[in-house]
């Protein structure tokens, strides 16, 4: 079982597709995903991994029924999704599925380790994802 829970209300967080996304990647593996502000990753942050810093996203592996928890800023996903001009419902997907991948055993410290787990949260959130086709330019006349 996937649980959820949304602990801002600054941004709309597709429930669907985050449960969606979770079970392909867990099949009947329990997970918690929290939605949080900035400030409260910041303080987690500090708390857990002495980094006194703002974050996208953190994993915790349990040893429990659940998998993991899984704790992703929607702040700093808007605030992401404004610079690279993307929805921030697909930021938020792409850190859903970063987090799972470290609890199941993904490291991104490494760049070949990094660009192996970036191609594969790509390729795991693709079909949540739509992209504006592009507008097929007029033939020239004449």
């Amino acid at each position: 079982m996937i649980y959820i829970a949304n602990l801002q209300s600054r941004h709309r967080v597709p429930k669907a597709k985050v449960m969606n996304l979770a079970s392909r990647l867990l099949g009947k593996r329990n997970l918690s995903i929290a939605f949080v502000t900035n400030a409260a990753i910041r303080k987690l942050n500090r708390k857990f991994l002495r980094h006194d810093f703002v974050t996208d996203v953190l994993a915790f592996k349990l040893d429990s029924d659940l998998l993991g928890e899984v704790v992703i800023s929607a702040d700093y996903a808007r605030a992401e999704a404004r610079k690279r001009g993307i929805p921030v419902q697909e930021e938020i997907l792409r850190y859903v599925a970063h987090g799972i991948l470290h609890l199941l055993g993904y490291d991104d410290r490494r760049p070949a380790d990094r660009a192996r787990m970036w191609a594969r949260q790509e390729r795991l959130i693709r079909p949540f994802v739509r992209r504006p086709k592009r507008a097929r330019r007029p033939a020239r006349s004449g």
